[in-house]
């Protein structure tokens, strides 16, 4: 009986951080968009930064093997450890723990490089800065750059700023461009599908930066099946 009521009370559990930790990034995203000017106005000024999306977050990948420790292809909860002990992220362990079960997009009990991509720019916007500036010296001016651009693509969908993009977000988005038809309903119905990891009908940031890395092309090494996820 005790070993049922264990199993039961872990998805719950899970529900429950996942939205305290939804609830934190939706606070930092409605500090963020009282501070900053609008960075696009269309769905397709965002597509067309795709390349560049994929060009400046390439470099994460000397990040995610230097804590890969095992090179395995995931990061575990130890390994994440060690990776926010180097960011300054001060968290304690069962923290560290919820975040790996967070970013763990496809539940495959360990996270895989596109997840950790995601993890980093989750960190950007609730630590700020410092945090790009410590996974790399060099790159940390571009890695602003791109999460910054990540982060506001999400805000041009949830205008509302409560963390959570609807199918009619996205519909409104696709078909306020006044000079071109509106865009077919089973379209904008399957990019929502795409972006809706869950199923659950809505759409947080953790989500959405999973799906606009894919769709950047920002791919796994070869032999790693997180990328059975691709749309």
């Amino acid at each position: 009986m005790g070993g049922a009521a264990s199993r039961l009370a872990a998805p719950i559990k899970h529900r429950r951080v996942e939205r305290e930790l939804d609830n934190k990034v939706a606070e930092a995203l409605r500090e963020r968009a009282k501070a900053r000017t609008k960075t696009f106005r269309s769905v397709n000024s965002i597509t067309m930064r795709l390349p560049r999306f994929k060009d400046g977050l390439k470099d994460i990948r000397d990040v995610f093997d230097h804590y890969d420790t095992d090179s395995n292809g995931t990061i575990d909860n130890e390994e994440l450890r060690s990776c926010l002990s180097k960011l300054e992220v001060r968290m304690s362990e069962k923290e560290a723990d919820d975040v790996h079960r967070y970013c763990d997009v496809d539940s495959r009990k360990g996270i895989q490089f596109q997840e950790f991509v995601v993890l980093i720019c989750l960190m950007y916007l609730l630590f700020g800065p410092n945090v790009t500036r410590r996974v790399s010296e060099f790159e940390s001016e571009k890695l602003n750059y791109i999460f910054d651009e990540l982060i506001d693509a999400f805000l041009f969908f949830n205008r509302d700023g409560d963390g959570k993009v609807t199918r009619k977000d996205v519909t409104q988005r696709m078909n306020e461009e006044s000079d071109r038809e509106r865009t077919p309903t089973h379209i904008t119905t399957q990019l929502f599908k795409e972006m809706d990891l869950n199923k659950n009908g809505k759409v947080n940031l953790k989500e959405f930066l999973f799906s606009m890395i894919r769709w950047a092309g920002l791919e796994p090494e070869e032999g790693d099946e997180s990328n059975d996820t691709s749309p």
